[in-house]
């Protein structure tokens, strides 16, 4: 019986390894072709055998002077680490645009770096700012741009703007300025992300739709002029789809003067896109109001949802099974009931604080993590450095120590169960819907890791001789599934 049960443990780890390395498969290049046929590739199979030049990627032009842009992101100074495309792009300096954002009456955007240049023309009156406006941090981005003037370089994000939290679900801006100063633009790329722990870093999970979000915000400005859609052929990342919006300002005094009063030009072609704009960015907006609003609310009332109800499934059941007979509602005849119960039974006691234990985890250090956003913000890397020992360590504890008696089937299934009830109600709690399928792969190689677990630690306490290798070796694969996303990616 035990050879069998070794067996059976080492195809577990030998399924969970082929899982997970699955998720390493890199996917095909998306190539998006422009209408003059020329190529965009928006993300490499492989990593070429050199670097690319700027003659090995499409600019496009962008302002009045003949600039040309790099429509995407970078990690660094270099074509080859591409990360986001640029998905709108502003006539008008990234001091200018940042005052549109957060000085509009319902703005909600936040700065994540303070290198600002105040513009005052647009500033609203102070009394129609209600809400604080905090700071936060966010990595550092570039992009490539081709002037007549200082030729190609590299440039930094201007500044950094988010609605939402960082450690739970946001939109994030990143701008970028060029330009001179009487002929300025801005280019902006916008995402909707979230704090994943297991990456300790953000997904994105949207493109388009923070694209409308913003495009919506700048329409209600009085100095907008024109929106209009260019095609940029750099789609296929995410939702992205290569048209980009281009927001047309007027002269900063516009601001100032009522909105019906204002006569703006406008073709056919750009007031449809305004429309349409408008009515894709207004359920978007209410999205993000909903799941940006108060995520820490949500956070601990689904964990207190989770743990009312488990109370209510054990009382519902004892109480049922006790009452099932009227000659038995006597005090000394419930007690001795409750006595032979099932309640009683320290086996099903610790499985029911598991299966509790394991599904309020992933919610308490999401609240715990935007508590504390809250009291030191600006300081991520401290926050994670605190929480993160705790998300990495605790499963593993709970799984080992709680098991006792029962078949190890039950508890793999109370644990694998458990902790995805407690990962499914974390991402509900910051309005998380669609997320990568090599994150489902991996999240479901954990379940099975911590299954494992709770198996060998079953195992661990009911055999005479507890054998070590079984132990070391599902402790050795938790770590391997912790630091494949950190150091491999996923």
């Amino acid at each position: 019986m035990a050879s069998r049960l070794g067996a059976v443990e080492g195809l577990v780890v030998l399924g969970v390894v082929l899982l997970v390395a699955t998720t390493a498969v890199p996917t095909a290049s998306v190539v998006d072709f422009d209408a003059r046929g020329g190529g965009s590739t928006v993300a490499a199979a492989s990593a070429p055998d050199s670097q690319k030049s700027v003659d090995d990627v499409r600019l496009v032009a962008v302002g009045d002077r003949g600039d040309r842009l790099w429509p995407f992101t970078s990690r660094d100074r270099s074509f080859d680490s591409l990360t986001l495309p640029v998905n709108l792009v502003v006539e008008g300096n990234p001091a200018r645009v940042r005052s549109l954002l957060l000085y509009s009456r319902d703005a909600t955007w936040d700065e994540t770096n303070e290198s600002w240049q105040q513009a005052s023309a647009e500033q609203a009156p102070t009394d129609e700012v209600d809400a604080p406006w905090g700071a936060a941090t966010g990595a550092d981005r570039f992009t490539f741009v081709d002037t007549a003037d200082s030729g190609g370089l590299w440039i930094a994000e201007s500044m950094q703007l988010h609605d939402g939290t960082y450690f739970g679900s946001r939109i994030h801006l990143r701008l970028y300025g060029g330009g001179s100063p009487d002929d300025s633009w801005t280019a902006i790329q916008a995402h909707r992300d979230y704090w994943d722990w297991f990456r300790l870093r953000h997904t994105v999970t949207s493109l388009a739709g923070p694209q409308h979000v913003v495009e919506r915000d700048l329409l209600r400005q009085p100095t907008v002029v024109d929106v209009r859609r260019e095609r940029f052929a750099n789609g296929g990342i995410i939702d992205a789809d290569g048209w980009v919006s281009v927001v047309e300002l007027g002269p900063p005094q516009l601001s100032t003067l009522p909105k019906e009063d204002l006569r703006r030009p406008a073709t056919a072609e750009s007031a449809t896109d305004r429309g349409d704009a408008a009515a894709r960015a207004d359920p978007e907006r209410a999205a993000a109001a909903s799941a940006l609003g108060a995520p820490t609310t949500t956070a601990a009332g689904v964990g207190n949802a989770l743990s009312i109800l488990a109370v209510v499934f054990v009382g519902v059941g004892g109480l049922a099974a006790l009452f099932t007979r009227r000659d038995e509602m006597e005090m000394g005849a419930v007690v001795e009931r409750l006595r032979w119960s099932r309640l009683a039974d320290y086996r099903f006691q610790r499985g029911v604080v598991l299966f509790v234990a394991l599904a309020a985890l992933p919610l308490l250090i999401r609240a715990a993590a935007l508590g504390l956003e809250g009291y030191i913000p600006n300081h991520p890397k401290v926050v994670a450095g605190l929480l993160y020992p705790v998300f990495a360590v605790a499963p593993v504890v709970l799984a080992v120590r709680l098991p006792r008696g029962y078949r190890p089937e039950l508890w793999f299934g109370v644990a694998f169960v458990g902790y995805g009830v407690g990962l499914v109600a974390d991402f509900a709690s910051i309005r998380v819907a669609v997320v990568p399928v090599e994150i489902v792969l991996h999240r479901f190689a954990v379940l099975v890791a911590l299954g494992a677990l709770a198996v060998v630690g079953q195992r661990r306490f009911e055999s005479s001789s507890p054998r070590r290798t079984a132990l070391s070796a599902a402790v050795c694969l938790w770590v391997l599934l912790l630091a494949w996303p950190l150091f491999l990616g996923i």
